[in-house]
Order: structure tokens, then C-alpha cells, then sequence
């Protein structure tokens, strides 16, 4: 516990005053000495009875770069007391309004990060600065909080010619099936918002959006995905091997994928799209086993000679042919 600069110079005042009445002798004097004591006095309990607030953090959802969440704070103390309340974040997560000068034990504080990096970022450590009523003592406490948010690499739409490519891989292509349509069902983490129905979603009382299912959608065929990159270079691997897979994805495609940090099994659906963006979203620099290499239906590499290249079927293109030109790539966007 300290005391503020107002009641630093509340005491200079008290020491002041006192020292004036047992020079002078006046009396009067005890009307400045009396409340001075009682106020420090009352600022020092006032701190001792609040004691150390209980603090929550609810974490925000992961995300892709460009997006926006907001993180709150819940707070449990005996009874609201004014406080600063100071939630670090890293430079990867642009946090805004994560100061507070505020009553905590009221409300929800709640504050925005915005997603600029690809990676698993924290927040925390998380500071609260307890003040009485009278601004003159305070005490800090400090949280070891740490919680982790998870940013996705960019996914870009992919537009260009070599699409059709992609649409060759799996035996008999794929085109034809999206068609045969199933039913509609509500709308899970991860599904496409190609595949929204907004005709039933505007007509819901609530805000939940509703999604096209397909009967094909499990049995159109896989494709095993290779993805490496030099030192540097990892984000923009990243980037074509997560557009890539959800384009797959997203056409009913049951893709496996081998990363410098792991691989997943062939699978398809939602659970399978946030397995694959929670992979790359932490993939750094390195090579995959050359087993894997050679058996992969695309094979992804990213270095300073060779850019971002596309190989399969025994052609290699670069990334960029797969999207339009107005699409920068995470050089451009970062530089």
C-alpha cells in the first residue's frame, strides 16, 4: 500500500499543521488535524477491507487476421471500489481501451484486440490499482494471467484459372456434386459462408444463420496436402496451404495435410477446417517427411527462390495464379 500524491500532500499538510500548533500553541489548528487523520485513516481501512479482487478473463474466439474481438473482465469484490485497471496485450494483438480508470465490481469491463499476426499470442500479466473513496492511499495487485488467443493465416478467395486444376484432383472432380442438396441445418464454427442460406437465416427471430448441406459431401474424394518453407517465410506457406485445404473443404473434399509442426489425417467438415487453420495457424519454417512428400497430391513451398509454387500433377504454378490480382500477398500487407 502508498499513498497518492493527494495524500502524500495530505500528510505534508497534517506534519504542517501540527508542527505550527506546538510552536504557536494555537487550538484552532486541531479543526485542519482532526479531519486529516480520520481521512487517512479511513483511505488505509478502506484499502485493507476491500482486499484483492477476484478477476476473470473471458478469452475471445480464434480468428483471422483483419478480425476483431473483445475481451472482458469480471470482477469480485466485497464492494465496488475505484480502480486503474491495466490488461497487457502484445503488439500482435492491437488492443484498444485495455486501460481503465473505472468502478470495478459493477460491470463488465470489456476492451477490443484486433487480429494483425498470424501465431498464438497472450494476454496478460493484468495489473488492478485498488483507490479509496478519497483518491489518497492505493495498492496494486498484480494477476499471472495468462491466456492464449489463436489468429488463423489469411484465406484467400481463390479466383484464378489453375482453380480448375484443384477441381481435377480428386477423381471425377467435384463441381456436379454441390448440387445434390440434403437439407438445411444451423450453422457451425468453421462451415463456409458459401454455403449460407440467407433466405432462412433473415427469417429467424435470432441472429443464428442457417447452412446448405449436401448429400456428396462425404464421398467425393481426398487430397493430401504437403506444405513447407524456408526461414521467413512461413506465413506466406501458410496462407496457400489454408486457402487451398478450405477451397477443398468447402467443395465437400476430405483433406489430409503434413506441416513442418505436424499432420492431420484425411478428414472432411467443419471439425476437420478448424484442425487445419489451428495447425497452420502456429506452422513455422522446415520441411515434412519425404515420405509424405512424395505421396502428397499438392506439395506447397515457400522460399526466397522459388516464392510461393504449387505443385501437382506434375505441373507447378505460383500461388498467385490461384487468386485475383488485387489479392497483396502477407509481404505486401506487412511492408
Amino acid at each position: 500500500m502508498r499513498l497518492t500524491r493527494r495524500g502524500i500532500g495530505a500528510v505534508v499538510l497534517l506534519v504542517v499543521t501540527v508542527a505550527m500548533a506546538v510552536q504557536f500553541g494555537s487550538r484552532q489548528l486541531g479543526a485542519i488535524v482532526i479531519p486529516v487523520v480520520v481521512a487517512c485513516l479511513g483511505a488505509v481501512i478502506q484499502i485493507v477491507l476491500t482486499g484483492r479482487p477476484e478477476v476473470e478473463r473471458v478469452v475471445p474466439d480464434a480468428g483471422h487476421i483483419g478480425e476483431s474481438r473483445p475481451v472482458r473482465l469480471r470482477f469480485d469484490v466485497a464492494s465496488p471500489v475505484a480502480a486503474r485497471v491495466v490488461d497487457e496485450t502484445p503488439a500482435a494483438l492491437g488492443a484498444t481501451g485495455n486501460v481503465f480508470d473505472t468502478t470495478v465490481g459493477e460491470t463488465v469491463l470489456e476492451y477490443d484486440v484486433e487480429y494483425l499476426a498470424r501465431g498464438e499470442h497472450e494476454l496478460g500479466p493484468l495489473t488492478v490499482t485498488v483507490t479509496d473513496v478519497l483518491a489518497l492511499a492505493e495498492r496494486t495487485y498484480s494477476y499471472s494471467m495468462y491466456d492464449s488467443v489463436l489468429v488463423y493465416p489469411r484465406v484467400y478467395t481463390l479466383t484464378g484459372s489453375t482453380r480448375h486444376d484443384l477441381n481435377l484432383l480428386p477423381e471425377g472432380g467435384f463441381d456436379h456434386n454441390r448440387e445434390e442438396f440434403d437439407r438445411l441445418r444451423e450453422y457451425d464454427r468453421g462451415d463456409s459462408l458459401r454455403d449460407v442460406h440467407w433466405k432462412s437465416s433473415a427469417k429467424r427471430p435470432t441472429d443464428d444463420l442457417v447452412v446448405k448441406e449436401f448429400l456428396a459431401e462425404t464421398d467425393l474424394g481426398d487430397v493430401r496436402i504437403a506444405a513447407e518453407a524456408a526461414d521467413g517465410w512461413d506465413d506466406d506457406m501458410a496462407e496457400a496451404a489454408a486457402s487451398i485445404a478450405l477451397y477443398l473443404l468447402d467443395n465437400g473434399i476430405a483433406v489430409g495435410i503434413a506441416t513442418p509442426n505436424g499432420e492431420l489425417e484425411v478428414a472432411a467438415g467443419a471439425d476437420q477446417r478448424e484442425r487445419l487453420l489451428s495447425l497452420l495457424a502456429t506452422v513455422g519454417p522446415g520441411q515434412v517427411p519425404e515420405h509424405y512428400r512424395e505421396e502428397a497430391d499438392i506439395r506447397i513451398t515457400a522460399s526466397e527462390g522459388t516464392a510461393v509454387s504449387v505443385r501437382m500433377q506434375d505441373n507447378e504454378v505460383p500461388f498467385e495464379q490461384f487468386v485475383s490480382d488485387d489479392v497483396p500477398s502477407s509481404r505486401e500487407v506487412t511492408a
